[in-house]
C-alpha cells in the first residue's frame, strides 16, 4: 500500500509539473519564425474581413436558391376545424352541421412567366459569381497588407541595426581620438565634440528601437500572434526586380483583377434583373390542383363516414392590368441600376489602369534609385574609412569625420528605404494583376 501511495503521489507531482511548465510557457509566449508566406497564411486565417466576404458569398447563394424556389412546385396543406355555434334557421343552412372539418392539399406549378423567374434566377447566379470575385479581391488586399506589415517591420529592424552601427562607429572614432590623445595632439574641443557625437546617437537608436517595436506590434496583430510572443523574420526585402511589359500587365489586369471581374458580373446581374422586371408586365401561366376532404357533424368529433372528397385541377392565367404603375417604375429603376453598373465598370477599369501605370513608373524610378544607393554606399564607406585614417594622423577635424560617418549612415538607410519601396511596389503590381497567383 505504501508503494501504491508513493506511485500515486509521484503521478500527481508529474502532472502538476507538466501543467506548471505549460502554463509558464504560455505566460512567456512562444517564439515564431515567420517567412512572408507564413505571415500571409496566418493573416488570411486571422482576418475577419475574409470571413465576412465568405458569409456574403453564402448569402448570395441562399438568395439564388430563394429565387429558384419560384420555379419549383408549390405544395400546401390545410386542416380546418370549425364550430358553427350560431347560424340562421333558413333553407340555405338546412344541411349545416354544428361542427365542420375541412382538410386538403393544393399544388401549383408555374408554367410560363415570359422569363420573369428564369431571369431572376440567372441574375442571382451572377450575383454569386460577383461575390466570389469580391472575396478574391478581399483576399488580395489581405495578402498585400500582410506583406506591407512584414516589410515595414523589416525596414524598422534594419534602421535600428544601422543606427546601432552608427553608434558603434562614433565609439570607434573616440578610440581613434584617444590614441591621438596619447600622443598629445588632441584638443579639449575634440574630446568634448566626440562625447557629444556619441550622446547624440543614443536618442536615434532609442527612436529606431521604438519604431521597430511599433512595427512588430502591428505585424503581430496582422498575423494573429500574441503581444508576448517573440517573432523573428526569416526573410528580407525582395531580391529580384525584373522588367515588366506594361501592355501585358494591362491585359492581366483586365482579365484577372477580381474587382474588375466583379464589376463585369454586376452588369450581367443588372441586365437579367431588367429582363425579370420587364417580364412582370406580362401574364403568368400556371397549373394548379387541389384535393379536399370535408364534412360536418352535430358532434365535435367529425367521423370519417360524415366526410366526402372533391378535387379541382386546371390552368390559371394571371394578367396584370393596372397596379398603379409600380411594375413600370421597378423596370425603370432596374435600368438605372444597370446603367450605374456599366459606369462603375468603366470607372473601375480607368482607376485600376492608372494605379498600374503609377506603380510601374515608381518601380522604374526606384530601380534607378537603388543603383545610385549602392554606388553611394560604396563611396561613402571608402570616404569614411579614409577619414578615420586622416583623423588618426591629425589631417582632418573631428567634424569632418562625423560628417563622413553621418553620410554613410544616411546612405545605408536610404538604400533600405528604396528596397522597402521596391518590395511594396512589387506587391502592389501582384495585387493588381495577380501575377504568380491563380484565381479561377
Amino acid at each position: 500500500m505504501k508503494k501504491i501511495g508513493f506511485l500515486v503521489g509521484i503521478s500527481f507531482l508529474g502532472v502538476f509539473c507538466l501543467s506548471f511548465f505549460a502554463f509558464a510557457q504560455q505566460e512567456e509566449g512562444q517564439t515564431l519564425t515567420l517567412s512572408i508566406s507564413d505571415a500571409i497564411s496566418m493573416a488570411l486565417e486571422e482576418s475577419e474581413d475574409l470571413q465576412l466576404s465568405e458569409n456574403e458569398v453564402r448569402q448570395y447563394q441562399s438568395e439564388k436558391k430563394e429565387e429558384l424556389s419560384d420555379a419549383l412546385p408549390q405544395i400546401g396543406g390545410l386542416v380546418q376545424w370549425s364550430n358553427n355555434f350560431q347560424y340562421p334557421n333558413i333553407p340555405a343552412t338546412a344541411g349545416t352541421k354544428e361542427y365542420h372539418l375541412d382538410t386538403g392539399i393544393s399544388v401549383s406549378q408555374a408554367l410560363f412567366t415570359f422569363g420573369e423567374i428564369s431571369s431572376a434566377v440567372t441574375a442571382a447566379k451572377k450575383a454569386v459569381e460577383a461575390s466570389r470575385y469580391d472575396k478574391q479581391s478581399t483576399e488580395q488586399g489581405i495578402v498585400y497588407h500582410a506583406k506591407l506589415a512584414y516589410y515595414n517591420t523589416h525596414l524598422a529592424k534594419r534602421t535600428l541595426e544601422i543606427s546601432q552601427e552608427s553608434y558603434e562607429n562614433a565609439k570607434e572614432n573616440k578610440e581613434i581620438l584617444e590614441k591621438r590623445s596619447a600622443q598629445g595632439r588632441v584638443s579639449k574641443y575634440d574630446n568634448i565634440k566626440i562625447s557629444a557625437d556619441i550622446s547624440s546617437r543614443i536618442p536615434t537608436v532609442s527612436n529606431a528601437r521604438a519604431d521597430f517595436a511599433s512595427a512588430m506590434d502591428a505585424l503581430k496583430v496582422a498575423v494573429g500572434a500574441q503581444k508576448k510572443d517573440t517573432v523573428n523574420l526569416s526573410q528580407g526585402f525582395a531580391q529580384a526586380y525584373p522588367d515588366f511589359d506594361r501592355d501585358q500587365l494591362a491585359l492581366l489586369l483586365y482579365h484577372h483583377q477580381p474587382a474588375i471581374r466583379a464589376l463585369e458580373k454586376m452588369i450581367d446581374e443588372k441586365q437579367f434583373l431588367v429582363a425579370s422586371k420587364r417580364a412582370a408586365l406580362f401574364p403568368d401561366i400556371s397549373a394548379f390542383a387541389t384535393w379536399n376532404r370535408t364534412g360536418g357533424s352535430s358532434e365535435h368529433y367529425v367521423k370519417n363516414n360524415d366526410m366526402y372528397d372533391y378535387g379541382v385541377a386546371g390552368l390559371k392565367i394571371d394578367v396584370p392590368i393596372w397596379s398603379g404603375g409600380i411594375d413600370r417604375e421597378k423596370l425603370y429603376q432596374a435600368r438605372l441600376d444597370k446603367q450605374e453598373a456599366e459606369l462603375e465598370y468603366q470607372k473601375g477599369k480607368k482607376d485600376y489602369l492608372l494605379m498600374l501605370d503609377q506603380a510601374l513608373s515608381k518601380y522604374q524610378e526606384y530601380r534607378n534609385t537603388l543603383k545610385a544607393n549602392v554606388e553611394t554606399i560604396h563611396w561613402a564607406e571608402e570616404f569614411f574609412k579614409y577619414s578615420q585614417e586622416l583623423l588618426g594622423t591629425g589631417q582632418i577635424s573631428l567634424t569632418d569625420l562625423n560628417d563622413a560617418e553621418l553620410q554613410l549612415t544616411g546612405a545605408k538607410i536610404n538604400k533600405e528605404v528604396t528596397l522597402f519601396n521596391l518590395s511594396i511596389i512589387l506587391a502592389q503590381i501582384e495585387r493588381l494583376t495577380l501575377t504568380g497567383r491563380k484565381y479561377e
